[in-house]
């Protein structure tokens, strides 16, 4: 009957944890190499990291500008150290931990929205950067110099 009642606790736990905290940290998005938006970077170097711009226009001199709207996510480091965090968490308190860690890590795990506009010179490098948004608390990295 004990064997039972220890199966019965383990699946409850493999099953109630699918959607808890632990997954939502380690599977929220990747950071973004923001170095890419120092000046003199090629524009192409900066499509790859950031994806496709929402808009792309031509300015008054013929030199390419960019928009960018993009998450910026956390470190792999960081996000595996949280996940052991809130595993423990969740172990040691029996998943009572979950009622706060969980929709804590839903509010933040999703990434900060960030939008960049990104002008170039012309050989298409970066020439000047312009936060539009930042949405992140702790900017862990530099924009442009900023």
């Amino acid at each position: 009957m004990r064997k039972f009642a220890t199966l019965i606790v383990v699946g409850f736990f493999a099953v109630y944890l699918q959607a808890c905290s632990v997954v939502q940290a380690t599977s929220g998005p990747s950071a973004k190499d923001l170095s890419v938006l120092d000046t003199g970077t090629n524009r192409f170097l900066v499509l790859a990291e950031l994806g496709q711009p929402i808009a792309s226009e031509t300015d008054e001199d013929g030199n390419k500008v960019d928009v960018f709207s993009f998450r910026q996510g956390q470190h792999g480091a960081v996000k595996a150290g949280k996940g052991l965090v809130y595993g423990a968490l969740a172990v040691g308190t029996l998943g009572v931990s979950e009622i706060v860690t969980s929709p804590l890590e839903g509010a933040a795990g999703n990434g900060a929205h960030m939008q960049v506009q990104v002008n170039y010179d012309s050989d298409n490098k970066v020439s000047t950067v312009n936060t539009l948004k930042d949405g992140r608390w702790i900017p862990v990295q530099t924009i442009a110099g900023k």
